[in-house]
């Protein structure tokens, strides 16, 4: 495998994934950076007109190679020389993320439309139900903005007749062979100027016999279009006027292939899934290398963003009259859930969170508390007396902490139990006919008279009308982002990921809308946690961090001097970096 830093534009290298030649290639594409010359200043942005800006004398021309089914992995363990050489002076990565459907006809769409799913509607391979009227295939906006000619040629028929439109040339053939030919025909004519072509041998033979550069026959489909790539380069370099023409090419594949991968390679997020896994070579001779890589530690992404600062008597409450949501009454079942961050425990048995005049023996309410500062804590209230945790769970300071209880009902008798990092913690306490409610506000942090030298943080607090199950409550005390997928997701009256990072509020995603609010000064906190108790969700700008198809049009686009600003596009925005500007 590649292992491509994108902060130093250096290449590192396993030795056991490579061939000889790759090694070489990169050994020259080290010493080309030192030595490049009249480097610009600043990167050109392609998304606001720019692209000629370069080689103001040159034509922008565009050739863009679409591989089915080439995994990014596999494509630079295989013998391919001309890609090789492309990524001397190309913006490149093996770790492009396809849509996570995995279906050829939404990754085509993504590619040429430069919008996702979510615009476009191509989620099934008939293209049913598309809105590609609304967000077309980037010939349209050439055609729109300019008189260059189009040419499509591909083995898909429902690529070319679903997909492609407003080219001056578009057709489909049954074999590679019959692209690449027509392909060469094109890039032949002095009027070619924006030519795609696809190709499916890779993606055939992985189908057939495994997507793995490992496998003979896939490997040697993709040393067949890398030879195809080298014929069609070597195409444009003898064009009678390729002097005065600045051509961009584009090589990438729409998504990989299904193919076992050892247990300690998978992580938690869509890198590690090689249907998904492709590559992108963004290539012109006067591009600097840069190499763009996944993140280096998938397996424990961070717990991160910024939290309020619950120190001494700064607190967060919710009014008391939308509080009255979380009195448990008599008859109800609930759980209540957060996590809990503690740098100072103080010397008192400082508060964490409750519904109560006062947490303390003899109020009525509801409330968690510290047990002094041995790392306990004890919940409050809704007994006859305290429930404390054991010191064998105690908390340390400076780490993360799943905590809360839950209200449940086995016939007419009605428990309350304590949990820690999913688990239980002692027996569960029997409360029937206790009422402890009260006009009190909800409250994170402090209470006059208790504790108030304890420094701590608490996030992610869930409030459900619900028992949430035991085998629920421990799947889900790893999340720090709750959504549609936890089963009691439609049960939580208060929900607060308490990330806000900004304002006097903590808000409430729930359908209660009951903000928490800071009551004093509000201290927002930057963090970065890794702990292996965390199961965290990538987010989607995970994946935006290396180039993919969908970012292909917009930079396309930008190349021709055609301003995408309008067209609504989702692809991000890459700047290349010159290493000569020849004027």
């Amino acid at each position: 495998m590649l292992l491509l830093n994108n902060h130093t534009m250096k290449s590192k290298i396993e030795k056991s994934a490579f061939i000889v030649k790759l090694t070489a290639v990169l050994v020259v594409l080290t010493i080309s950076i030192i030595s490049c010359n009249k480097e610009l200043a600043d990167r050109k942005d392609f998304s606001n007109n720019t692209g000629g800006n370069v080689i103001d004398a040159q034509q922008q021309k565009v050739l863009y190679v679409i591989v089915d089914g080439a995994r990014g992995e596999s494509v630079f363990k295989s013998p391919t020389p001309n890609l090789s050489k492309m990524i001397k002076n190309g913006m490149f990565t093996i770790n492009a993320v396809s849509d996570e459907n995995g279906l050829n006809a939404t990754s085509w769409a993504d590619m040429l439309t430069g919008v996702d799913k979510t615009k476009h509607k191509v989620i099934s391979e008939d293209f049913s139900n598309n809105k590609l009227a609304d967000y077309p295939m980037f010939f349209k906006r050439v055609k729109d903005n300019t008189s260059l000619r189009t040419a499509a040629f591909s083995i898909s028929p429902a690529l070319s007749t679903k997909l492609v439109t407003s080219a001056d040339v578009n057709t489909s053939f049954s074999s590679d062979e019959a692209v690449k030919t027509a392909t060469l025909a094109e890039l032949a004519n002095k009027d070619a100027a924006v030519v795609l072509a696809e190709f499916q041998g890779v993606d055939k033979a992985g189908a057939q016999y495994g997507y793995d550069a490992s496998v003979p026959q896939y490997a040697t489909a993709i040393s067949n279009i890398d030879t195809y790539i080298g014929e069609l380069n070597t195409a444009i370099k003898a064009r009678p006027n390729f002097s005065k023409e600045n051509w961009l090419i584009v090589i990438a594949s729409n998504k990989g292939g299904d193919y076992p991968v050892i247990p300690a390679l998978m992580d938690q997020t869509l890198y590690s899934k090689p249907l998904l896994n492709g590559f992108v070579i963004l290539y012109n001779p006067n591009f600097k290398s840069t190499i763009y890589n996944k993140p280096a530690n998938l397996n424990s992404l961070p717990y991160s963003g910024s939290y309020g600062k619950l120190n001494g008597d700064t607190i967060a409450s919710v009014d008391a009259a939308k509080s009255n949501l979380y009195n448990f009454g008599t008859t109800g079942e609930y759980t209540v859930e957060f996590k809990l961050k503690v740098q100072s425990f103080g010397t008192q048995n400082a508060p964490i969170f409750f519904k109560t005049a006062s947490p303390a023996n003899g109020t009525t309410g509801w409330w968690i508390i510290h047990n002094g500062s041995n790392g306990t804590w004890r919940l409050g209230g809704l007994a006859s007396a305290a429930i404390s945790t054991p010191t064998t769970k105690a908390m340390e300071v400076n780490q993360w902490y799943h905590i809360g209880f839950k209200i449940y009902f086995v016939g007419t008798v009605r428990y309350v139990q304590m949990f820690q990092d999913g688990d239980p913690i002692g027996s569960p306490t029997v409360i029937t006919g206790r009422n402890v409610n009260n006009t009190e506000p909800l409250v994170a942090g402090y209470r006059s008279g208790y504790g108030n030298s304890a420094t701590q943080f608490i996030t992610d607090i869930r409030i459900f009308n619900a028992a949430v199950p035991d085998a629920v409550i421990k799947d889900f005390a790893c999340q720090v982002l709750l959504d549609s997928r936890h089963p009691n997701y439609n049960n939580l009256i208060g929900y607060w990921p308490a990330l806000d990072g900004t304002g006097t509020l903590i808000k409430d995603q729930s359908k209660s809308k009951s903000d928490f609010v800071f009551q004093k000064s509000t201290q927002w906190q930057s963090f970065e946690d890794y702990d292996n108790k965390f199961c965290i969700k990538p987010t989607p700008e995970l994946y935006k961090i290396v180039p993919r198809g969908i970012d292909i049009p917009r930079f396309i686009l930008g190349w021709l001097n055609i301003n995408a600003t309008g067209f609504n596009l989702d692809g991000k925005v890459w700047t290349p970096i010159y290493t000569n500007i020849l004027k």
